[in-house]
């Protein structure tokens, strides 16, 4: 079993090399190169790209351009004037010392090595050279993009704040010191699920990999979903059967509901139906690894008489779904080992099962809805239900998912302190015992959600590393973002929550614009706040924008909380339905396009983007 502080980072000076430093860049020159070792053709094209990302980072750091070398048999000389290299490898290509242990799924080593120890044995690569090499060995798919991205990361200062805010470093000269960097990620799944945390190249540099982020196979790919949750109806469509098999839906009240319910999942023909379509995704999805058996995004689950016996003997609902997907994976095995059956512990099904385990290929995906999420499960009374219930599927299964919650459902622009909550989180999630997380926000097309891509950084960071502090790197990111107007960002951040730190103050995905953390006195110093903010950043239109996006939210409330048919809620009318057209926002509550809240505030501003 591997150690609960998963994570090794170390900086070394070797005893028998002393403190050698590595000149990659001087005064703009370099002499060195970026190697990539033979590979699988799969893996070929992330490895590849891999050595770009290096290139161009240190491009824009240094103005040097290296070259990217490409041997397919070996060398046993480096091309003349090539005097170090940085060597890219996946787990395969025999770049591994002997001794050292086969590399995991996006696990990493990035190692220095002096002149005389440089060579690659695997390739037969510098065989009798005498330079010095900068080795980075990933496994699987991603391990060595993920180790590139830690290179320039952790060694060379870069970060990428937003898919359009990054934080290159510009220096004429890079020299560094000996490195020995071993990671590998705490959560196999990782996903914020923010429309802003969509974007490829923002989700493979933070090193998240999920199934609803544009990851294609030059990044890697991702943790492949062939059908993702709510899948009852997709398994046995009711404009299919229920006019001839009624019985093979939800019996409610005496009567068999047709629509939007649940299915009879003690019927057997149920069971064999879903089978067949199960197995029929994994024909047209063959790429994919999860695929989900799960309830309707409701509750009206069958009362007839042997579900309900079922129901009685395991003490929840959860037991009659359970052996139903544990019958579906079963039969899945059989053909597809590899393939996971995903499904879910949510609103009705959230209690676990007395009697019924999860067979081993049987995801349980943990949703917690009715949290509390300005405080930790583990931290507020609201939150006793869902922990008893976390640490209950913890023990009755390694294969545990958590779906948790990170935006206000019913006011997307609203604030929602939940800054602390999410470390605590998952924090909590890791030493539970969970192997993946999902944090949903906004995922609405334009997204535009209160702090959403702060919030997806922050998760980013932490999902792969818990144990991170995150103050500082909420102080990196709004110091990245917001220019000189960080500290009046920060103030804001803070006061806001403050004002649901106490233990009987509560926040939750579906509050109002006056609930109790909103109050009159927060909402007039963010306005004064928001002034100085803007002030300062009068001159640098990037931060203007940004610091005017994270306004909105301030807006938002006081236009919801304004008095109907005032001058005050007319102007703040005009601005908001201003700034929803101008940053392209779709949603301001799930699931309701933008129109129908601007019809509701009134006269859609004009010259609309």
């Amino acid at each position: 079993m591997k150690p609960l502080f998963f994570l090794v980072i170390l900086f070394l000076a070797s005893a028998t090399w002393g403190d050698p430093s590595y000149t990659i860049v001087r005064n703009g020159k370099s002499d060195w190169a970026i190697m990539v070792a033979p590979a699988g053709a799969a893996r070929h094209k992330v490895i590849d790209h891999a050595a770009e990302e290096i290139q161009s980072h240190i491009k824009r750091i240094s103005g040097a351009n290296l070259p990217i070398l490409k041997p397919e048999a070996g060398w046993s000389d480096l091309p003349e004037g090539v005097h170090g290299l940085i060597m890219l490898a996946d787990d395969f290509s025999g770049a591994r010392r002997p001794s050292d242990a086969p590399l995991a799924e996006e696990e990493f080593r990035i190692r220095t090595r002096p002149p005389s120890r440089a060579h690659h044995r695997g390739a037969r690569l510098l065989t009798g050279s005498q330079v010095p090499v900068i080795r980075i060995v990933g496994g699987g798919k991603r391990g060595a993009l993920y180790g590139a991205y830690a290179f320039l990361e952790d060694v060379l200062g870069c970060r990428w704040f937003t898919s359009k805010v990054s934080k290159i470093p510009v220096r004429k000269t890079i020299r560094i010191g000996s490195l020995d960097i071993h990671q590998e990620p705490a959560f196999e799944y990782r996903e914020p699920y923010y429309a802003e945390a969509l974007d490829r190249d923002w989700a493979a540099r933070n090193r998240t990999n999920g199934n609803g982020q544009r990851l294609d196979e030059t990044v890697g790919g991702k943790i492949k979903y062939g059908r993702f949750v709510h899948t009852f109806n997709d398994l046995v469509p009711p404009e299919k059967y229920f006019d001839s098999h009624p019985e093979y839906f939800s019996l409610i009240d005496g009567k068999r509901m047709k629509g939007y319910y649940q299915l009879c999942l003690t019927n057997p023909d149920v069971l064999r139906i879903s089978i067949e379509q199960v197995k029929q995704w994994i024909r047209d999805t063959p790429a994919a690894t999860i695929f989900s058996v799960s309830q309707n995004d409701t509750y009206r689950n069958c009362q007839c008489d042997n579900c309900k016996a079922i129901e009685r003997e395991e003490g929840a609902p959860s037991g009659v779904v359970l052996r139903f997907v544990n019958s579906v994976a079963e039969a899945i095995e059989k053909d597809h080992p590899n393939v996971l059956i995903d499904t879910l512990a949510y609103q009705w099904t959230e209690d676990p099962p007395k009697l019924v385990r999860p067979r081993k290929n049987v995801r349980i995906r943990l949703a917690p809805i009715g949290t509390c999420v300005s405080h930790g499960l583990d931290q507020c009374e609201v939150n006793r239900k869902p922990l008893a219930n976390l640490q209950s599927w913890a023990k009755i299964t390694n294969q545990l998912y958590v779906w948790h919650y990170s935006t206000n459902f019913a006011n997307y622009l609203q604030p929602l302190p939940d800054l602390d909550e999410i470390p605590r989180d998952i924090q909590l999630f890791k030493t539970s015992g969970v192997v993946g997380l999902f944090y949903e926000g906004d995922y609405a097309p334009g997204g535009g959600g209160e702090m959403s891509e702060l919030k997806a950084y922050l998760m980013a960071k932490l999902m792969w590393n818990p144990w991170r502090k995150a103050a500082p790197i909420i102080k990196e990111y709004v110091e990245g973002v917001y220019g000189k107007a960080a500290p009046q960002i920060m103030e804001w951040l803070d006061l806001l929550h403050d004002a649901a730190r106490t233990k009987n103050v509560h926040a939750r995905i579906y509050d109002p614009p006056t609930a109790a953390y909103l109050s009159d006195e927060l909402l007039a110093r963010g306005a004064a706040l928001f002034d100085a903010a803007e002030k300062a950043v009068a001159g640098d239109s990037r931060s203007l924008d940004y610091v005017q996006r994270a306004r909105l939210a301030l807006e938002y409330v006081q236009l919801m909380r304004a008095p109907k048919d005032s001058a005050e809620r007319s102007a703040l009318a005009k601005t908001v339905s201003e700034k929803i057209r101008k940053y392209g926002i779709g949603e301001v509550r799930e699931g309701q396009p933008v129109e129908t809240f601007l019809q509701g505030i009134g006269k859609p501003a004009s010259g609309s983007v």
